[in-house]
């Protein structure tokens, strides 16, 4: 007994430690300032994240698609009462990623540039995986700022699961020492398990924490909640961004603007009985019905099996009852069993019926797949499910949705353009056929890109120069960071065939947070072949951030070179690797289309070998 109370009073005590940290790293208080008119640096999401006890709310990505539409990205008109559209533009300058995240997703749902606000909930997505990027992009910038950092620093969260594992021994010791003869070794698992769950304790608890500079940012935002609670924009549409602009998606970011947030549904699941569909070529609602399954949306010969069941219960039960009404009255003998044959017969009869129509005839059903669910309908070891296809025609704004095997389900997509055999009467597809595959199949650009791994400190202005930096000027051919001395033409002749003349400046804006200092240049092919080789490098630690650049270049997932450095990275035209002392990205564009992946990795042990000081190998 004396080691369950050790176990017990080691879990209390690691209890009470974790309470102990959680109230030292609690968010620091926010004081609001008087109200203003005048609005700060920060987008719409990171207000909505340090207004929000640092906390990002769904009407985040709302108000970041309204911001949107205030630089001019993209146009909300409202066409009548109950329904708005949101039209792609231009975007004047450079996106930050969450916001090309939200972005992506308008484009990945628009036919010709256009989509209704309405159907901002549809798509191939997974919500969740969307939401956890957007979410992770958002912080990942705010600690950029310094305005939010990680609840537990790296030695906090080392002490917590180091002290964790004092209770876990305790526990197991205490199972062992408890457990019936042959069963100690259940203590190595009352252990583990123990400290599993510790372990998700403490990482529950490790959300963003706001900086000082943070708070101080905060206050100044409440003041202008403060400011524009008394504009009315509560009830204002969505589409009165042109007006309001860049207030209204503030607005909608401090809670003030739920009209606006209601009606740019790109945070919320989409609504099971209620989609969106641009089938026919307008926008429009389409309400789909789920029918019980007694008869709709069954195979046929199962329905006949079911119908033959019924039949015979249906005849037993009017039997037995005409049996006890002619004993108790005066009902007649001779119709207690027609009686029961007319009921087997109308229960039995209008299923086979149905499944037998359905079976010598067809119905071609040419349309678009708006919903595709998966409901579960029995089984508690095995469960199963009843798989729905709900298709709109362009008939009628309400469908009822139908029933298909799981084989014919599954390589399905919502948008895609089918033309489907079924049963009229029960409802089931037989054959279905795949017209025309969904443009939303692989549009859902929602990967992370690595933001959410850069470890900002609280102060950048803290970050000290490197010595080499201010030693050689930006182009010094001594400095292992000048990214002309890492590529040289003599390279991009040998490797690539590319005769160029000597670097230039870099003339293009890139994706990089303003606090990563990049230094680059780009090699210009001569004789008038339109080949750029753009080269990019950047010191230390923070550096890793051009890790990610193909990615945010391309939009295409990469693929990692192993031995270059400390590994690198290939995407189409891309390649970038970290060494030991900083990071370097080349990107190749041609017309004719992207350089072979072996070209860019030798391009890559060249600039690796010069960033270390060794000398590459020719």
């Amino acid at each position: 007994m004396i080691f369950v109370w050790a176990a017990a009073a080691a879990v209390a005590l690691w209890l009470a430690l974790l309470a102990a940290m959680a109230f030292a790293t609690r968010n620091p208080g926010i004081t609001p300032e008087p109200p203003t008119s005048e609005l700060g640096e920060e987008s719409p999401a990171l207000v909505d994240l340090i207004t929000g006890d640092w906390r990002l709310c769904d009407e985040a990505a709302s108000a970041t698609l309204l911001d949107l539409a205030a630089k001019g990205a993209v146009q909300i008109e409202e066409i009548g009462p109950e329904l708005s559209l949101v039209r792609l533009g231009t975007p004047r300058a450079p996106l930050a990623p969450y916001e090309k995240l939200v972005l992506d997703h308008v484009a990945s749902l628009a036919t010709d540039g256009v989509v209704a606000t309405g159907a901002l909930a549809e798509g191939a997505r997974n919500l969740g995986r969307w939401w956890k990027s957007f979410r992770k992009k958002v912080i990942a910038e705010a600690r950029e700022k310094g305005l939010s950092r990680p609840r537990w620093s790296r030695a906090q969260a080392v002490l917590l699961t180091a002290a964790a594992a004092v209770p876990a021994v305790a526990v197991g010791v205490a199972v062992a020492a408890t457990a019936d003869d042959g069963h100690e070794g259940g203590g190595i698992g009352a252990g583990f398990i123990a400290l599993a769950v510790l372990s998700a304790l403490m990482d529950r608890f490790n959300g963003e924490r706001g900086t000082a500079q943070g708070a101080r940012v905060a206050g100044h935002w409440l003041g202008v909640r403060a400011h524009l609670s008394g504009g009315g924009f509560a009830d204002r549409p969505a589409a009165s961004v042109t007006i309001w602009g860049r207030h209204l998606a503030y607005a909608a970011a401090l809670g003030l603007a739920r009209r606006a947030v209601t009606s740019l549904p790109i945070s919320v699941p989409a609504d099971d009985k209620r989609a969106w569909s641009d089938f026919g070529g307008m926008w429009h609602v389409v309400d789909v019905r789920y029918p019980r399954r007694i008869l709709w949306g069954r195979p046929p010969w199962p329905v006949v099996f079911g119908g033959v069941v019924a039949g015979l219960a249906a005849g037993f039960w009017l039997w037995l009852l005409g049996v006890v009404a002619k004993a108790l009255t005066d009902w007649p003998d001779a119709l207690v069993m027609p009686v029961a044959y007319l009921g087997a017969a109308v229960a039995a009869g209008v299923p086979i019926a149905f499944a037998i129509a359905d079976l010598t005839t067809r119905t071609e059903v040419e349309g678009q797949i708006v919903r595709l669910r998966a409901f579960r309908v029995g089984g508690d070891e095995h469960p199963k499910y009843a798989y729905w296809v709900a298709l709109d025609d362009g008939r009628r704004r309400q469908v009822k949705a139908l029933g298909a095997e799981e084989e014919l389900w599954r390589p399905l997509a919502e948008g895609d353009r089918v033309r489907a055999r079924v049963g009229r009467r029960l409802g089931w597809i037989r054959e279905i056929e795949i017209v025309e595959r969904s443009r939303h199949r692989g549009a859902a650009s929602y990967d992370d890109t690595g933001e959410h791994v850069l470890q900002a400190p609280e102060n950048l202005g803290e970050v000290p120069l490197r010595a080499r930096d201010e030693a050689h000027g930006p182009d010094h051919p001594a400095d292992p960071f000048a990214p002309a001395g890492l590529v040289t033409p003599d390279d991009l002749r040998r490797v690539l065939g590319v005769a160029v003349g000597e670097a230039g400046p870099y003339p293009d804006a890139l994706p990089t947070p303003a606090w990563l200092a990049v230094r680059s240049c780009r090699y210009r092919a001569t004789g008038g072949t339109p080949v750029t080789v753009d080269v990019h490098a950047a010191a230390g630690a923070r550096g890793g951030y051009l890790m990610v650049l193909g990615h945010l270049l391309t939009r295409v997932e990469g693929h990692q070179a192993p031995g270059i450095g400390g590994g690198a990275m290939l995407y189409p035209g891309v390649v970038a690797a970290r060494t030991a002392v900083g990071t370097f990205a080349i990107h190749v564009h041609s017309p004719a289309g992207p350089p072979p992946p072996d070209a860019l990795v030798e391009l890559a042990r060249a600039a690796a070998a010069r960033m270390d000081g060794r000398s590459p190998v020719a």
